[in-house]
């Protein structure tokens, strides 16, 4: 048995992480920035590149996987920038 190639998914993984360390670090609204900027570019490599490369991205059909990272990607982005993060006093 062959293991399946995980493809270009280590080009949206990294920013990923990096957004998951923003957040342990404290740092809410740029951890959201980073972690839907990795999610689109998820969603970018998912649309441009074959199956074939595109390895551990692919879960359902092409269009299903662009669209749900990219809607949670954007949806992101608007929950982060309308967060209120000053301190109530």
């Amino acid at each position: 048995m062959i293991a399946p190639r995980l493809g270009w998914w280590w080009v949206a993984t990294p920013v990923l992480v990096l957004g998951v360390v923003a957040f342990a670090f404290g740092h809410v609204r740029l951890a959201g920035f980073v972690i839907a900027g990795g999610l689109l570019v998820a969603a970018l490599i998912r649309a441009v590149l074959p199956t074939a490369l595109s390895g551990g991205l692919v879960v359902r059909s092409r269009v299903v996987d662009v669209v749900t990272m990219g809607l949670f990607g954007i949806a992101l982005v608007v929950v982060t920038a309308s967060l209120d993060l000053r301190p109530r006093g």
